[in-house]
């Protein structure tokens, strides 16, 4: 069993009422403000330290019209995939092709003979290539949540250059190379590049360069205020970094809630007096 935490004498098994047989002090509640006060403290502490990554990480989407371009452009390159971006030729005629048609052939069990010759065929490493490039764009927006952190800038130029380098060789591939198309048609002979692989590669570049700019430029961060035990978190540590006990902290937090309490209520008064003189 445990000891008390008043007297500290030994509880027997037999002891199994809230009461210590030794000194009577009530075990449940012996000091219960003081158990409530560290809580308190412990969540205030967490906030404080959670807070500014979420103030970051809403910078990083919202915190300025070109970190909303930024966003918009990350997402964007998918969208101008369903403009056709290749053109499947043969004597007698043409198809163009978009990302619903890429998804529609793995639909329709095309998946095995696509990766079957992906490294045979120029033209289906091509529309890997674009392919992967698409889905970037889903790592490149969940790590935007992180791209004002200690190495947000690094990994996010990292990220946006990666995917452009893949939307460029998709393009040069599909148009020196699109010679074959049977793994998709044999009523083809030849790809080439349409206009919507332009577009989406300019897409991909538009993102890099506004991620370039936005670095360089740089986003005030709008960090909310946080306090613990009503002292502001910054004068918090300041007063744990000089060694002050934590009797010597919870007196200026007392005074501090004893100040925010005065302003309150000055403001419940004016408040009830403004109400009062409308009322009249």
């Amino acid at each position: 069993m445990a000891d008390c935490p008043k007297c500290g004498k030994h509880l027997r098994m037999l002891d199994w009422r809230q009461t210590c047989p030794h000194c009577g002090v009530n075990l449940v509640y012996y000091k219960s403000n003081e158990k409530l006060l560290d809580d308190s403290e412990k969540a205030e502490i967490e906030h404080a330290h959670t807070q500014p990554k979420i103030d970051r990480a809403k910078a990083a989407y919202f915190g300025s019209p070109i970190a909303v371009t930024r966003f918009v452009l990350t997402i964007l390159p998918v969208v101008t995939l369903l403009i056709p971006f290749a053109k499947f030729n043969s004597p007698s005629g043409s198809k163009l092709i978009n990302l619903v048609s890429v998804i529609n052939f793995f639909r329709s069990g095309g998946m095995n003979a696509f990766t079957a010759n992906i490294t045979k065929n120029t033209l289906t490493l091509a529309l890997a290539l674009m392919c992967v490039a698409a889905a970037m764009f889903l790592i490149n927006a969940i790590f935007l949540i992180a791209s004002f952190g200690k190495h947000g800038k690094g990994r996010q130029t990292f990220l946006y250059t990666f995917t452009f380098a893949l939307a460029f060789g998709a393009v040069v591939l599909l148009a020196v190379g699109g010679k074959d198309v049977s793994v998709f048609t044999q009523n083809y002979t030849s790809a080439s590049p349409f206009i919507g692989a332009i577009v989406f590669l300019a897409a991909e570049a538009a993102a890099l360069i506004v991620n370039i700019v936005l670095y360089g430029k740089g986003i005030k961060v709008n960090y909310t205020p946080c306090l613990i035990g009503g002292l502001p978190k910054e004068e918090y540590y300041s007063y744990v970094e000089q060694g002050m006990t934590r009797e010597e902290i919870r007196r200026k937090m007392l005074v501090a809630l004893a100040e925010m309490q005065e302003e309150y209520d000055k403001k419940v008064a004016a408040e009830e007096a403004e109400h009062e003189r409308g009322g009249e």
